[in-house]
């Protein structure tokens, strides 16, 4: 079987202030080259629209580049509220040049633990990612943020046994029939450190059921670190691990926005 693309297609920046000050365009695709990627996407957080304007240096530091990896310019949606819209319409892509959308839900949105509840929630969010035409990856699926568990006095989600497998096959079907490509994040979900070993076995088994359904899937690192980005290399193990040929890792379509020297 041919090796899996060595695409890099959620990667973060200084500019919104979740990333940290390593994470600077040019110092990102001079590690982005010294790793091996071979093709990457920028794609930080448009949580809401009073945050839009931030994104316009980073298309502009893209732009600025010299590089011999095609970069796409990319944007990571997160809904509003609990079953509310994602910040981003048509005009909004037309108008910033973003090339592609990933997205999907950063929260519980629960006041009361309630296991089930906690994964209803992330499902019946993770199958409107899905249906959303502006949407073409669904980020980290049943990534939590342990802070917010912390803070409320939670059990830590720490196992994907409250997942059924209905739930992982339903997904892989409704991604299928999209053509939303379910996304294998390597800091969020498989090199977290809130995580043990047991849950990252969980979560590949999780990813071979929806994997079964036929999908594609999208390779990122989620870095906000520039030491983060060598993680990617996880992506890529479970990505062969998962026995995924090349036609189903998820590209953006067209042309990158910061085309390589070679190219041209």
């Amino acid at each position: 079987m041919e090796s899996v693309p060595r695409c890099d297609l959620h990667i973060h920046t200084q500019y919104l202030g979740c990333a940290n000050d390593t994470m600077a365009i040019p110092a990102i695709v001079k590690e982005c080259e010294r790793l091996g990627v071979e093709l990457l996407g920028i794609t930080d957080h448009l949580n809401t629209l009073d945050k839009l304007a931030l994104h316009a240096p980073i298309r502009q530091d893209i732009d600025a580049l010299s590089t011999q990896i095609p970069v796409y310019f990319g944007v990571e949606l997160n809904f509003l509220g609990a079953d509310g819209d994602f910040a981003y319409s048509a005009e909004i892509k037309e108008q910033f040049g973003f090339q592609f959308a990933i997205g999907g839900i950063h929260g519980t949105y629960l006041e009361n633990y309630d296991l089930q509840q906690i994964v209803d929630v992330q499902h019946r969010h993770h199958l409107r990612t899905c249906q959303d035409p502006l949407v073409d990856v669904l980020v980290h699926p049943y990534w939590f943020g342990k802070g917010e568990f912390d803070k409320k006095g939670w059990p830590w989600f720490d196992s994907m046994q409250a997942v059924p497998e209905n739930y992982a096959r339903e997904l892989g079907q409704v991604a299928r029939e999209t053509g939303t490509a379910i996304e294998i994040n390597a800091c969020a979900n498989l090199v977290n450190g809130a995580q043990n070993d047991r849950y990252v076995e969980e979560y590949v088994a999780f990813l071979a059921v929806v994997a079964a359904e036929g999908p594609c899937f999208s390779l990122g690192s989620d870095a906000h670190d520039i030491g983060s980005l060598q993680k990617i290399k996880t992506a890529w193990q479970v990505a062969e691990q998962l026995q995924l040929t090349a036609d189903r890792i998820w590209t953006p379509a067209g042309a990158p926005r910061k085309t390589p020297q070679a190219w041209q």
